[in-house]
Order: structure tokens, then sequence, then C-alpha cells
């Protein structure tokens, strides 16, 4: 059993949930993934190993999943929303808007900003999520190639030709 996993089965069961085999399912997909999954994409990969899993039972394991702070959702706006293993008290992407290239940027960029907030408005176990979108280098040349052509779609519709790659820093 995967080291998420297993620490995932003890918060489940000291919360008095169960590790049933289907959540033990989307807890591994998630964390044997290399990128951040969409929910159609963390249902096939659970469909390929029990195809009676359903979609209705992923979206309730991780709604529970993300309320017992185990995964993290993470969302621009417009966009759908991409799943991934919590890991530590801040979280922070640097996604492209065109082609959706996603960095993780390290979880000590913003210094203690969560102890000052904890500190000064009172809130306790406090996460830190930051998402910083803009332009990857390679999309800002064809937005500016293409801006000096005069070509008038705007990049972000352009880009929706699919999910970008994931990019661990």
């Amino acid at each position: 059993m995967h080291q998420f996993v297993k620490s995932s089965n003890e918060l489940l069961r000291k919360l008095g949930y169960r590790l049933t085999p289907q959540r033990y399912m989307i807890l591994s997909v998630i964390q044997e993934a290399s990128e951040h999954l969409t929910i159609d994409q963390i249902t096939e990969r659970v469909q390929q190993r029990n195809p009676y899993v359903s979609l209705s039972t992923v979206y309730r394991t991780l709604e529970l999943l993300k309320k017992l702070d185990l995964i993290r959702e993470n969302r621009l706006s417009g966009e759908q929303s991409y799943y991934e293993a919590a890991d530590g008290q801040a979280h922070h992407h640097l996604v492209c808007r065109r082609c959706h290239m996603t960095t993780h940027l390290d979880e000590t960029l913003l210094g203690n900003l969560h102890e000052q907030l904890q500190a000064q408005y009172h809130f306790h176990n406090l996460t830190l999520d930051m998402v910083a979108a803009g332009y990857c280098n390679s999309c800002w040349q064809i937005i500016q190639k293409e801006a000096s052509q005069g070509v008038s779609e705007p990049p972000e519709a352009q880009g929706q030709q699919g999910q970008g790659e994931q990019v661990e820093q």
C-alpha cells in the first residue's frame, strides 16, 4: 500500500470511515498520477480497474476526501477542476492560460504568510493554495507572433485544444 493511501486509511479510520475498495482505488489513482487529474480522468482510471464504480461514487468520494483534506481541488476560473494528493500547509501553481501547463512552485515562496494570516485573522489550521495564471514562454511567443500578423482570436480560445503537461519543480 502506498504511503499516501496508508496514511489516508489511518485518518479515515480515526474519523470513523472505512477504506472501501472504491476509496482505495480513487486514492491509488490520485497517488500514482504524475499530473493533476480531472474527474473524468480519475473515473476512467478507476473504471479500468473496476468498471462497476459509478461516476456518482467518484464524485461522492472526492467530496469526502476534500472535506478531510486528503486531496486538493485546483481550479482556474472557467476551467474544470483538477485533483491531486494534499501534502503540507502550502501549495502553489503557475498555470499557462493557453496550454494549461502547470508548474508546482516552491511552498516557501510566500514565506510565512499562512502563519501571519492565522495570527492576524485568528484562523486555525490554515492552508494556503495559490494559483498564478499567465502565459508560458512558448505560448507567449505564439501570441506575440499572431499579434504581429493581426490574428484577432483571443489566446484562451486558441488554447482549448487540450490539457497541457504538468511540470514538477
